[in-house]
């Protein structure tokens, strides 16, 4: 067992541009407060543009990692992609990410379907030939970039075992939506090692991070109410394409299916929406807060992280959206972070 005081680990955010002045001061109190990445969300219908709120958060800190968590390959072809991932490592050396994902509330408020896993398969490689080697064949057509190279890790984003194996194949890193539970940590990273191994890559070499949800107060039904907009995005993710492979519980698959097909898009992360009372109403709480987050007191989120490095999570990069997000970032640090060893 690990003891607290070896347990090295990390944590990141991700942040959702509603509006750039409360949002570069999220991102300067997210780097004053020891986190090591801040994502910013992709979903053109709902928040400002991910790439030039980057470029902005790029000038407003001076060490932390950066990038779209996440963008796909249904609203912004590859060529576009990998311009704007070489522009953000231009303007911030060494810093710069970007995170890939098949499409959630930018596709659906688009209008348009998510990327099947071929497509996210041919996007996530186009843009790594192009950031390397300037030129790729995507869709049958050559695309070019001709004023990189750049070194800008793409991750791809896995909640489920086949996009954890094309992670392994094809990703540099892999922001891992499975959930938090030790069973379902060491399922993940073996379908990702099957992935690298099948590729002939270094499983090592390729960076992983886990996405939870978090929230800590003075008990944990109180932290649990705090998040629960975010737990039914939980129970919507489970339920995209198939419940098979996913380790959900017999009793609860069908209420999952039932919460994909009820979630309401155009509220998407919104507290007190039509999203919370779904998964109260079909009982889906308590077991999306075990499954996804590190809530409760902070000894609760303290003895989380403990287990979850134990199974093999080392870095948490998780999504804040709590209306105050600055007090949020620094009580977590404070109370939290403090706790732990921080770095890889």
């Amino acid at each position: 067992m690990l003891r607290r005081e070896d347990t090295r680990v990390g944590f990141g955010v991700t942040l959702l541009p509603n509006a750039l002045d409360e949002f570069l001061s999220w991102c300067r109190t997210a780097e004053d407060n020891g986190f090591d990445t801040i994502g910013i969300g992709d979903s053109q219908s709902l928040y400002r543009e991910v790439f030039i709120t980057a470029a902005l958060c790029a000038q407003e800190t001076k060490r932390v990692k950066f990038g779209p968590r996440v963008i796909n390959p249904m609203t912004r072809h590859p060529a576009v992609a990998a311009s704007g991932a070489a522009t953000l490592e231009e303007i911030a050396p060494g810093r710069a990410v970007l995170g890939v994902g098949s499409g959630d509330s930018s596709v659906h408020n688009a209008g348009v379907r998510p990327a099947r896993m071929a497509e996210t398969r041919a996007y996530t490689a186009s843009i790594r030939e192009l950031l390397t080697t300037g030129e790729t064949v995507y869709e049958g057509e050559t695309a070019k970039l001709t004023w990189g190279p750049a070194d800008v890790p793409v991750y791809l984003a896995a909640s489920g075992p086949k996009t954890l194996e094309l992670a392994g194949e094809v990703a540099d890193g892999v922001i891992i939506q499975t959930g938090l539970l030790p069973e379902v940590i060491e399922d993940s990273l073996a379908c990702v090692r099957r992935g690298a191994e099948r590729a002939g890559r270094d499983y090592d070499a390729i960076d992983k991070t886990w996405f939870p949800w978090v929230s800590v107060a003075t008990t944990r039904d109180e932290a649990v109410d705090k998040i629960k907009h975010s737990l039914a995005s939980g129970a919507k993710h489970l339920g995209r394409f198939t419940t098979e492979g996913k380790h959900i519980p017999t009793q609860f698959v069908d209420k999952i299916r039932e919460a994909k097909k009820r979630y309401r898009f155009d509220q998407h992360q919104i507290p007190g929406s039509d999203n919370v009372k779904m998964i109260e109403d079909l009982g889906l709480v308590d077991y999306l807060a075990d499954r996804f987050a590190i809530v409760g007191t902070v000894d609760d989120c303290v003895a989380k992280i403990e287990a979850a490095a134990e199974a093999g999570a080392h870095h948490f990069w998780m999504s804040v959206h709590f209306a105050d997000k600055e007090r949020f970032m620094r009580e977590w640090s404070e109370s939290v972070m403090t706790k732990f060893k921080i770095g890889a």
